[in-house]
């Protein structure tokens, strides 16, 4: 499914959704928004993809809301169904199987910026220009914002990013730990098909099973913690790509002694 707003790319196990409105740096459209929820859900359900790229055309990851959403006289309870939508796009990142990374270069403001934080791994551009843009315009955080700003950099850090909603650049982001990691604009794709590779190597359960885990622990206590790791372990010391794996390295271990 690929559209004027939304393009989706795939190669070999792994594939690309592109943010396509680079005339507008990308800002999400009310269709922009629906094609993305349904995008995701539908690649978090295809086996066949072993890792999702969130990415901009052009320039830019995305500048937020096009801004005549705002200038529409939109009733409160169209407000919420859209936001509701909004929030299915979020909970399907955070719940698909497959490790999510988003590449972000150019501008991450708004929801754009939130987005960008509700996949596992960030790359940005040194340059990048990150920005909670949301008390600026007298509204909150949206895109999940309030839930990822105090987990990924603590509090005190969150209502900096939040209350005054100052730029940052995506060296900044990384150094606070914002972000996974920031590189130079023109290592950005290497860094990025490069960490895709090394991620769609890995074993999907494994993977997957992991992924829930650290969604989930933060709800958890470390008795419930412990039993989750308990019954799922069981579940992958069971698999034949496990057993493969260490039969493998017991293979080159004797080969080596």
């Amino acid at each position: 499914m690929s559209s004027n707003h939304l393009v989706i790319e795939k190669k070999n196990s792994i594939t690309s959704l592109v943010l396509n409105r680079p005339q507008m740096m990308n800002a999400m459209s009310e269709q922009m928004i629906l094609e993305l929820r349904d995008a995701v859900h539908e690649i978090g359900s295809d086996e066949g993809t072993r890792v999702l790229v969130l990415k901009g055309a052009g320039d830019n990851f995305c500048s937020g809301a096009d801004l005549n959403l705002f200038t529409q006289n939109t009733a409160s309870h169209d407000w919420i169904v859209a936001m509701k939508a909004v929030g299915q796009i979020v909970r399907t990142i955070r719940e698909i199987p497959q490790p999510v990374i988003t590449m972000l270069k150019g501008v991450a403001v708004g929801g754009g910026a939130n987005l960008a934080l509700a996949a596992d791994f960030v790359i940005a551009a040194e340059n990048a220009r990150f920005c909670e843009i949301f008390v600026n315009i007298g509204a909150i955080l949206d895109y999940g914002g309030h839930y990822f700003l105090p987990r990924l950099v603590g509090l005190t850090k969150a209502r900096e990013l939040a209350m005054l909603g100052e730029k940052i650049d995506g060296k900044t982001a990384a150094s606070i730990g914002l972000i996974y990691k920031s590189v130079p604009e023109d290592e950005l794709e290497a860094e990025i098909e490069n960490l895709a590779g090394a991620l769609a190597q890995k074993p999907p359960l494994a993977l997957r099973l992991i992924k829930e885990g650290l969604e989930k622990s933060f709800d958890m206590s470390l008795k419930n913690v412990l039993d989750w790791e308990a019954a799922h372990q069981s579940i992958a010391l069971q698999t034949p790509e496990h057993k493969e794996i260490i039969k493998m390295f017991l293979a080159a271990k004797e080969k080596s002694s």
